[in-house]
């Protein structure tokens, strides 16, 4: 009888442990199910942040923003329809094409476009831009497409020159590298305005004496405002390049790549011989 009791436990005993090991693989199975559906999510996310193969990542998708100052003629400014036009934006529009994006313009003062690009809110500052050892610390440049001097710009028989210069008022506009020359040279006797239009306002009404700009930008200027005269400054030759937020090497290699082709195969002359005809 004992014999027969002792059977009867054992077997009972091997079906409880039985039992209990089959409801703890049913209950594991629900949570590895559910480890997998929250991962699920996740993984779905990083695939769409990540950008497809090959494709540029930029601040809005599919678009390369640039941030410039439209009254900058030749290189840009705005036409009668109120649309930045000019030498950068069209070359700009088939870089855009090129590598396949979208050109989207933010026009704004110059001082503000160059801070666009330093703090990422566009891809690249397109506003006649000199490459200076300064600027190449908080942006990176595309190669320079041109060069350009630093002029003086005065009413005629003024008789400003270079060697007087820091005898009269002058004019700039915020940010430009003839601002940043003359204020070291002539400190207090400079006047800086947010746009060129305020500039030459200034001049016209007697405000400044002169004004210390880029060359090429100055004959188009004075082209609408009769009276004044252009003279030379010591200044050395600037180069004039696209400035993009730092650190996006794929885009600057794409762009420079399309430049390129633009450059040798005379595009870019052409578009500089057009502008500046005009």
């Amino acid at each position: 009888m004992k014999k027969y009791l002792a059977i009867l436990l054992a077997l009972c005993l091997c079906l409880s442990m039985a039992a209990c090991g089959s409801s703890a693989a049913s209950s594991a199975a629900p949570a590895s199910e559910a480890a997998a559906s929250e991962a699920a999510p996740a993984e779905a996310a990083a695939s769409e942040a990540a950008p497809a193969d090959g494709a540029l990542t930029t601040v809005n998708a599919g678009k390369l923003t640039i941030s410039t100052s439209p009254d900058f003629p030749p290189f840009e400014f705005t036409d009668d329809s109120g649309a930045v036009v000019g030498i950068e934006p069209e070359i700009m529009e088939l870089i855009c094409q090129k590598i396949g994006l979208e050109l989207d313009i933010q026009a704004m003062d110059f001082d503000g476009a160059l801070l666009a690009a330093e703090q990422g809110k566009v891809d690249a500052v397109v506003s006649g831009v000199t490459v200076t050892e300064e600027r190449k610390l908080v942006m990176d440049f595309a190669d320079s497409y041109t060069t350009i001097t630093q002029a003086i710009v005065s009413k005629e028989g003024s008789g400003i020159t270079m060697e007087n210069l820091g005898d009269y008022t002058i004019g700039v506009q915020r940010g430009t590298t003839g601002h940043i020359y003359t204020e070291e040279d002539f400190g207090e006797k400079v006047v800086a305005y947010d746009t060129y239009s305020m500039v030459f306002q200034a001049l016209n009404n007697g405000q400044v004496d002169c004004i210390v700009m880029d060359d090429a930008v100055a004959k188009s200027y004075l082209e609408t405002n009769p009276g004044l005269e252009m003279g030379t400054t010591t200044y050395e030759p600037e180069n004039y390049a696209f400035g993009f937020f730092k650190g996006n090497e794929a885009l600057v290699t794409a762009v420079n790549g399309a430049l390129q082709e633009l450059i040798a195969d005379g595009t870019v002359q052409s578009i500089l011989d057009k502008y500046m005809s005009e």
